[in-house]
C-alpha cells in the first residue's frame, strides 16, 4: 500500500482472507486506525448473526486498553439490552463462526465478550499500515474538518491561551505548566485537523504593574538595568511588594472587623488604602490607564524587556506562539461596550463607588464579581471579557481553551463564562473552555526568588549533565555529555511536566526528571536511539514473504514478545483519540512506556538469538546484520510510533534517523 487509500485497503483485505467491501459505518475511520477496521468487520459480522441495528452492533464494541483484556470487546448489555449477560453470551458463541482469517473464538467475562485477534491475519494488515501512514499514524484530521466528507474543506479554528505570565514576577510552576500542556493542547488539536492559533495573554496591565513602577522610581538603577534588566525589575518587584504586603493585610484586617461590627467594610478599607503606598500605587495606576507618557513609557520598557526574556525561553522549549497580547492591549472602547451591555441587562450595579455584579443574576448560588474598584480602574474580569469579544471577532474561533491553573482563577473561569451567557451571548460562552489543573507546586522552593525564566533551563541542564556523567552505559549513544545535556534537559523537564496527571501538584524534581527509569522521556530517548542503530544497517525497500512474517510471529519460544508489541502498536490511534477529549498528556506517556516495555523484551530476545547463530541462518545472504529483515520491518514500524508520539508530546528525538539507503522497509 502506498498512500493508503479505500480500494488499496480493500485489496489488501481480501488478500487476507477478508472478503468483500469494508463494511461501512460512520464513526469509523478505518483510512486511520486498523483496531477500527476490526472493529467494522465484527460489526459487520453481529448484524449478520443477531439481525442488530448496525449502529448498535457497532456502539457494542469497545477497545479494552489493556491488551491483557483482549483487542476488541463486546459489552453484551449493549448489544442485547434487557438480556442477562450469560445467556446472551451462549447465544452469541453458538452463533459465531468457528473459523474467521481475523477473529478467533471470544472469551466470556462477566459482560463482556473478548477477543483476541488472530496475530498472523493482523500483522499482514498492521505493519504494512502503519509504514504506509508514517507521520500521520495516529492522526485524524477529519475531525477538524467542518465537513469531515470534503476532506480539502474548510477546517474549524481553535485558540488556546497558555503560559500567560505576570512580568512582575517569576514564571511561576503553575506557568511551566501551562506552557508545556498549552503547547501540547495545541500539537493534539493541529493533528486532528484544526486551524490553531496560539496566544501568549501576558499580566501586563494591573495594579502590580503600577507598583512595580513606584518601586523603580524608588529602588531602580538604570546601570543594574542596562546590565539585566528582567533581573534587576525582579529585584526591585520583591523591595516594594516586601513593604507593600503589611499594608495589604492591614486592609483586609480592618475589612474583617468591619464586617463583625456591622460596619461598611468599603470605608474600612478606604481609610488606610487612601495613604501610603496603596495611595501611590492607585495614583500610578490611573495615569497608566490615562495614558500618561511617564507612566506608558516605563510599562513599555518593562513588558519589552520581558518578552524578549520570554522569547528566548520559550524558543529552548521548542515552543512558539502565534501572538503575544496581554491585558494591556485590550480596547477601552471594547470594555465600555461590555459595561454597557451589563448595565443595559440589569446585571452590574454601583456599590460604594465601585461597580460590581451579584452573580447570583447570572446563574450562580453566590458571590460577587468586580467589574470596576472603586477608584474608577478596570478589573481583570473586566478586561477578559472585552478580550473575549475582540478574540471572537479577530478569529472567528470555533473554540478557545484556556490552559489556566485550577486556583482562584476556576472561580474568574466559571463568573466570566456565566455573565456571557447572562448578556445573551450563550453561543460564545459555549466555545469556551478552561484546562485546568493543580497550581501546587515546588519550583520556589528549589528555586528561591528572583530567577529568571532561563534560571529554570539551566538548573535542569545542570542535573542532566550529572547524571549523563553518573550513568555511562546509558549516556553511551547520545555522545559528548555537555553536548547532550543541553537538549535532553529540555526532554527531561517536558517529560516530568507531560506526565504529571492534571490533579497532581507540580514536583519540579530535577533529580527524578533526569533518571534514566522507564516511563521518563530519557527512556524514551534511550530506545528511539537505540532502534536507529539497528535499523541504519537495513537494506531498502522489501516485500516481506510468508517466512518473514513467521520469522517475526512464530519464533519459538518468544513469540509472544513481538506479538504483544504488535497488539500494543494497534492502539495507538486509540490513545491519541482518547487523549484529545482528556486533553491528558499523561495517557500519551504511559502508552509510550508500555511500547518501550514490549520492544525491550523484543530487541533482547532478537539479540539473545543472533548470539546462538539463529539469525545469521535465517538470512545468510546478509551475515553482517545485527537483526533479520523481518524484525527490521517490525522495529520500523515501532520507530514511527514513538517518533509520532514524541513529536506529538513535544520531544525532538535526539538520535537522526539516517539510514544508509534512500528507503525504509516496507512491508506488503
Amino acid at each position: 500500500m502506498a498512500t493508503l487509500c479505500l480500494p488499496d485497503l480493500e485489496r489488501a483485505l481480501n488478500a487476507l482472507s477478508l472478503g468483500g467491501p469494508v463494511p461501512s459505518f460512520a464513526e469509523a475511520d478505518v483510512l486511520g486506525n486498523p483496531l477500527d477496521v476490526c472493529r467494522s468487520y465484527l460489526a459487520g459480522l453481529l448484524c449478520d448473526l443477531i439481525d442488530c441495528d448496525p449502529k448498535v452492533a457497532y456502539n457494542s464494541i469497545q477497545w479494552p486498553n489493556n491488551i491483557d483484556a483482549g483487542d476488541l470487546a463486546i459489552i453484551l448489555p449493549k448489544l442485547y439490552p434487557g438480556v442477562k449477560p450469560d445467556e446472551a453470551a451462549i447465544d452469541l458463541m453458538a452463533k459465531f463462526p468457528k473459523e474467521h482469517p481475523l477473529f478467533p473464538l471470544p472469551v466470556h467475562e462477566s459482560v463482556h465478550l473478548r477477543f483476541f485477534l488472530k496475530t498472523e491475519t493482523f500483522a499482514r494488515l498492521l505493519l504494512p499500515y502503519i509504514l504506509d501512514r508514517k507521520s500521520s499514524y495516529g492522526t485524524d484530521p477529519a475531525l477538524g474538518m467542518r465537513d469531515a466528507s470534503s476532506p480539502e474543506g474548510a477546517r474549524k479554528k481553535l485558540v488556546v491561551e497558555f503560559s500567560s505570565p505576570n512580568i512582575t514576577s517569576e514564571l511561576q510552576g503553575k506557568h511551566l505548566r501551562s506552557t508545556v500542556l498549552g503547547a501540547f493542547v495545541s500539537r493534539l488539536y493541529e493533528n486532528m485537523g484544526w486551524g490553531v492559533t496560539r496566544i501568549n495573554y501576558l499580566g501586563d496591565w494591573g495594579k502590580p504593574i503600577a507598583l512595580l513602577q513606584v518601586g523603580f522610581n524608588k529602588y531602580g538603577d538604570e546601570e543594574a538595568y542596562r546590565a539585566d534588566p528582567v533581573g534587576h525589575l525582579l529585584h526591585v518587584y520583591h523591595q516594594i511588594e516586601e513593604e507593600f504586603l503589611p499594608l495589604q493585610a492591614a486592609s483586609r484586617k480592618a475589612r474583617d472587623e468591619a464586617a463583625k461590627t456591622g460596619q461598611d467594610e468599603g470605608e474600612a478599607q478606604l481609610e488606610i488604602e487612601s495613604h501610603g503606598l496603596f495611595a501611590e500605587r492607585n495614583a500610578a495606576f490611573k495615569k497608566l490607564e490615562e495614558g500618561d507618557e511617564e507612566a506608558v513609557a516605563f510599562w513599555k520598557r518593562a513588558r519589552d524587556a520581558n518578552i524578549e526574556s520570554y522569547t528566548d525561553f520559550y524558543a529552548r522549549l521548542g515552543i512558539k506562539f502565534d501572538k503575544y497580547t496581554g491585558e494591556s492591549q485590550v480596547s477601552p472602547d471594547t470594555m465600555t461596550e461590555v459595561e454597557q451591555m451589563l448595565k443595559d441587562k440589569g446585571i452590574c450595579e454601583e456599590s460604594g463607588g465601585a461597580w460590581i455584579i451579584h452573580m447570583q443574576k447570572c446563574g450562580l448560588r453566590a458571590g460577587t464579581a468586580i467589574i470596576r474598584d472603586r477608584t474608577g480602574a478596570s478589573t481583570y474580569l473586566l478586561r477578559d471579557l472585552a478580550a473575549v469579544f475582540e478574540r471572537s471577532r479577530e478569529f472567528e474561533f470555533d473554540k478557545m481553551i484556556y490552559v489556566v491553573a485550577n486556583d482562584n482563577n476556576s472561580n474568574h473561569f466559571t463568573q466570566l463564562f456565566k455573565i456571557l451567557e447572562a448578556i445573551g451571548m450563550k453561543e460564545l460562552a459555549e466555545k469556551l473552555h478552561q484546562a485546568k489543573f493543580s497550581d501546587v507546586s515546588k519550583m520556589a522552593e528549589k528555586l528561591g526568588k528572583g530567577y529568571k525564566p532561563q534560571a529554570i533551563l539551566n538548573h535542569c541542564e545542570e542535573a542532566m549533565l550529572n547524571a549523563l556523567k553518573a550513568d555511562e552505559e546509558k549516556a553511551t549513544p547520545f555522545g559528548v555529555p555537555g553536548e547532550a545535556a543541553k537538549a535532553l534537559s529540555v526532554s527531561a523537564l517536558l517529560g516530568q511536566e507531560l506526565s504529571t496527571r492534571s490533579v497532581t501538584a507540580h514536583a519540579f524534581d530535577t533529580t527524578t526528571m533526569t533518571l534514566f527509569k522507564p516511563g521518563t522521556t530519557l527512556d524514551l530517548q534511550y530506545w528511539y536511539a537505540k532502534l536507529c542503530s539497528l535499523l541504519k544497517e537495513q537494506p531498502g525497500t522489501v516485500e516481506l514473504s510468508e517466512d518473514d512474517y513467521d520469522a517475526i510471529l512464530l519464533d519459538e519460544p518468544n513469540k509472544d514478545e513481538p506479538t504483544n508489541l504488535l497488539r500494543i502498536l494497534a492502539q495507538y490511534p486509540e490513545v491519541t483519540h482518547v487523549t484529545y477529549h482528556s486533553l491528558e498528556p499523561a495517557a500519551i506517556m504511559t502508552y509510550l512506556a508500555s511500547v518501550v516495555q514490549q520492544l525491550e523484551d523484543c530487541v533482547d530476545d532478537n539479540e539473545g538469538d543472533k548470539e546462538e547463530g539463529d539469525a545469521e541462518e535465517a538470512k545468510p545472504e546478509k551475515p553482517d546484520a545485527s537483526i533479520t529483515l523481518a524484525h527490521a520491518v517490525l522495529y520500523e514500524a515501532a520507530r514511527i510510533v514513538l517518533e509520532n508520539g514524541m513529536k506529538l508530546l513535544g520531544l525532538t528525538p535526539f538520535a537522526k534517523y539516517e539510514p544508509d539507503r534512500a528507503d525504509t522497509p516496507v512491508a506488503e
